[in-house]
């Protein structure tokens, strides 16, 4: 019973919020509300269902001068219901959707993270579309993976084949992104002053999700009534999603039940096991090439290049030297850009110490000097690593902020 109170004060406050937001004559309200109700007694079976007809009694109940078609669409992702338009052509049947995904095997997504930029993502399913039993996820033009299985996590990069493994499983940590709930959660987001727009199509059905801070559209193909594209058409507060680990802002292809490419989910039993998965990061192809100097000239030059790069925003040269600027997503970059543009940006460096090493992990302090007058103070953590008998070393992180992860 306390389930059955809980749905429906869940839906008795969405009814007083859309009342209370929006504005449309009586007459239409009616009409909406008896369309959506003699579609949903079409779908009811014979017997009693609790979270039903508490649901009818409140639609029955309340005074509905803020329902509008919109809302019905979103009541009818609370409660299964199939919404038809014309009597006979349904406009978008939400279960249908939420049924289908629950029933893929497997899954293909391209797309964009806020925080992080393009990727790539296989996953495996075993009925849960958010908890897959498998997961594979990389960045466009990187050969870092990682990757998620029943045996562990590991981090692995395919230039180098090298791994960082470890035995705990993280298929429930917030970095998976959970493909199930991305559809539903967007769908929730509906309320007080929100839009839901559905556009019935012979191939595809759009569904078009407005909300203060931004807009989100859905491309479902409308024989599996699968999602196949997801797009965030607008966003006031980006900020806001990048505080998540993993938070998706586009899907550009999304395929389903395919066989991902064998091995994916394996870890190559070649692979070279490193200690810190940053040691996974670096690649023959970048650092800076040691050659015949000492570790303590190495440290210096490698400040020199790294601090110059600063300054003048190579952005290319400070991803191959520093590690940290990998992780940079796009809009960072154009925000120091325009910073740059504005006379703002760093101006000058200064090392500021000797290089010193603690264990296998060099430091040398450095300062950048901004623009504004502000120092910033730096506490280089360097690394050293040989490929194939070629000696490189990295900028792996600072004493300050720590390694990069």
């Amino acid at each position: 019973m306390k389930d059955h109170n809980e749905f429906e004060d869940h839906l008795r406050d969405f009814c007083r919020a859309r009342h209370a937001a929006t504005r449309t004559t009586p007459q239409f309200d009616s009409q909406v509300r008896d369309d959506a109700l003699a579609a949903w007694q079409q779908t009811q079976p014979k017997r009693s269902h609790p979270a039903g007809s508490g649901a009818r009694r409140i639609m029955m109940r309340s005074k509905l001068t803020g329902l509008t078609a919109a809302a019905v669409v979103t009541v009818a992702a609370i409660v299964g219901v199939i919404v038809f338009h014309d009597g006979a052509t349904p406009a978008y049947a939400v279960e249908q959707t939420v049924r289908a995904i629950r029933d893929i095997k497997t899954v293909y997504m391209k797309g964009e993270f806020y925080l992080q930029g393009q990727f790539e993502c296989w996953m495996r399913f075993a009925g849960n579309p958010d908890r897959p039993t498998h997961v594979w996820l990389g960045r466009e033009g990187y050969p870092m993976a990682k990757i998620c299985s029943p045996d562990g996590v590991f981090g692995l990069n395919n230039r180098t084949n090298r791994v960082h493994f470890a035995t705990r499983d993280e298929r429930g940590m917030s970095w998976i992104p959970k493909f199930g709930s991305l559809f539903k959660d967007s769908l929730r987001q509906a309320g007080a002053g929100d839009a839901i727009q559905v556009s019935d199509g012979n191939d595809v059905i759009t569904i078009r999700i407005a909300t203060p801070q931004r807009e989100q559209e859905f491309l479902v193909d409308a024989q599996t009534k699968l999602p196949i594209r997801f797009t965030t058409v607008r966003d006031d507060n980006p900020t806001q999603m990048m505080r998540q680990t993993l938070a998706v802002k586009n899907l550009v292809e999304i395929r389903y039940n395919e066989e991902p490419p064998a091995g994916i989910f394996a870890k190559p039993t070649d692979a070279i096991v490193v200690e810190q998965e940053v040691d996974c990061w670096v690649d023959p192809d970048s650092g800076l090439d040691v050659g015949e100097m000492s570790h303590e000239e190495a440290c210096r030059e490698l400040a020199r290049q790294a601090c110059q790069a600063m300054i003048d925003l190579d952005e290319a040269r400070l991803e191959s030297l520093a590690l940290f600027f990998r992780l940079w997503p796009p809009q960072i970059w154009e925000q120091v850009r325009q910073m740059k543009e504005a006379g703002q940006w760093a101006q000058s460096y200064e090392i500021t110490g000797e290089p010193y090493p603690e264990g296998d992990v060099w430091f040398l302090p450095t300062e950048l000097k901004m623009a504004s007058g502000k120092t910033e103070t730096q506490t280089i953590m360097i690394k050293f690593y040989d490929f194939d008998g070629a000696k490189r070393c990295f900028s792996i992180g600072s004493k300050e902020k720590g390694v990069v992860d």
